[in-house]
């Protein structure tokens, strides 16, 4: 009988894989907190959130519960014409945790990128609803938003879209100043911001949009900027009347120690999107909340005017029924407490690995996101500095994915104090093993 990795090898694809070079995958059978358990019993901390998604961590019984619940009342309708409990409550929910409440709407669909692709086409139509054509779009540089084609446009210095760069819509990008310990790169912001203006100042009609990640840019490498920037950057955006979106897909549900990680820029975007941890990273599910005077651009007494958007699953009950469950968990289990105790433990952890290893740089941590770098001639996705680290700590029970690189930990809210003291000794052997 064949195993499941020979199966897989017959038949599977995997997502950002070149299965040439790459090595056997990983068999998981359960999951169970920040752990989980291959096919012999053997256990592997999950210090990345299975791609960043599961806040709550593996296994969690009370989201199990509403899913069971829910699929015996309404597995799913379509939602053009119809509607349902769970979504309204959920859009309700988010709505004032985001700070929109009474001033917004909310568009489901099924992940992140097509969260994005949502909020990119109604900044498109807004404009063309009121009689003018922007096709161009504003974005920090390195930003990434999704493998849709209109994110991947927003995303087009990202490093990962060479292939499809005739698709792209018109984008322009300015560089964003990264931060890290002992480096607040305010001489870089103020030259960034002066490109801004300059940008503003000859084609601010150019462009629908101004899209960026808030405070962490996540594929790219887990690249920080500072509250401060950010918000000077969006009041000069929204004063020359374009619309702001915040792609906090990854950064959402208090993973950068606030609900969202706008609110420690004290600026509100025009549009919202969010994915991956929404559900507790247990189903699909993609939310673009926009503004009231967006929403407003689309009424009219012809469908011309309207949003022309959807999916098959949009809205759909157990998927909404798992968020809902989810944002209860975030406040019974004191979401921000947590997140904050999670920082503390990576902070301490990096400041060990910066005493004992001299090819470690650039560390950073915001939340319960930590990263550094490993010394490397090449920083980009495809250096090879990050995947012998990722092997060994895969071998000692300790599941990581470097971007090129550039190591970091997201672990889920359940982590334990000794679950992270491992990754790091874990991290701190084999540097020290590798002579690093």
């Amino acid at each position: 009988m064949k195993s499941l990795i020979q199966r897989d090898a017959a038949v599977v694809w995997h997502p950002f894989t070149q299965h040439q070079t790459a090595g056997l995958p990983l068999s998981i059978q359960s999951g169970k907190g920040a752990y989980l358990y291959g096919e012999s019993g053997e256990r592997y901390l999950d210090m990345i959130s299975s791609w960043w998604v599961n806040i709550h961590g593996h296994g969690c019984p009370e989201l199990a519960d509403a899913i069971s619940e829910q699929a015996r009342r309404l597995d799913h309708v379509h939602f053009a014409g119809v509607t349902h409990e769970p979504a309204v409550s959920l859009a309700e929910e988010l709505l004032e945790l985001s700070d929109f409440s009474g001033r917004g709407r909310v568009f489901y669909s099924d992940n992140g990128s097509t969260a994005v692709e949502v909020a990119l086409k109604i900044c498109n139509q807004f404009w063309s609803n009121r009689g003018e054509r922007r096709e161009n779009l504003l974005s920090f540089g390195g930003g990434y938003h999704g493998d849709t084609v209109g994110a991947m446009s927003a995303g087009a210095k990202s490093g990962f879209f060479e292939a499809f760069r005739s698709w792209f819509f018109k984008s322009e990008c300015v560089d964003v100043p990264h931060t890290w310990w002992g480096h607040s790169a305010e001489e870089e912001e103020e030259r960034s911001l002066d490109s801004f203006a300059e940008v503003l100042r000859k084609r601010s009609s150019d462009f629908c949009a101004f899209i960026a990640e808030p405070l962490v840019q996540g594929a790219s490498g887990m690249r920080f900027h500072r509250p401060e920037f950010l918000r000077r950057v969006c009041e000069m955006v929204r004063g020359a009347g374009i619309p702001v979106i915040f792609d906090e897909v990854m950064t959402g549900f208090y993973r950068t120690g606030t609900p969202f990680a706008f609110n420690q820029s004290g600026f509100v975007p025009d549009l919202l999107c969010l994915s991956k941890g929404l559900t507790g990273g247990i189903l699909p599910l993609g939310v673009t909340i926009a503004a009231q005077s967006l929403f407003d651009a689309f009424l009219g007494e012809t469908f011309s005017s309207a949003l022309a958007h959807g999916h098959s699953f949009t809205g759909n009950p157990i998927s909404c029924a798992a968020a809902l469950a989810s944002l209860r968990l975030l406040q019974s289990t004191g979401a921000r407490q947590r997140v904050e105790r999670i920082s503390e433990m990576l902070s301490g952890g990096l400041t060990t690995l910066l005493e004992s290893s001299h090819r470690i740089e650039k560390a950073r941590v915001l939340g319960g996101i930590a990263a550094f770098e490993i010394k490397s001639a090449s920083g980009d996705y495809s250096a090879a500095a990050g995947r012998p680290l990722a092997r060994y700590a895969q071998e000692h029970g300790v599941i990581l994915r470097p971007l090129g690189n550039v190591v970091y930990f997201m672990p889920p809210y359940c982590v334990s104090d000794a679950d992270v003291h491992l990754a790091f000794e874990v991290v701190q052997t084999y540097l020290g093993q590798k002579g690093q």
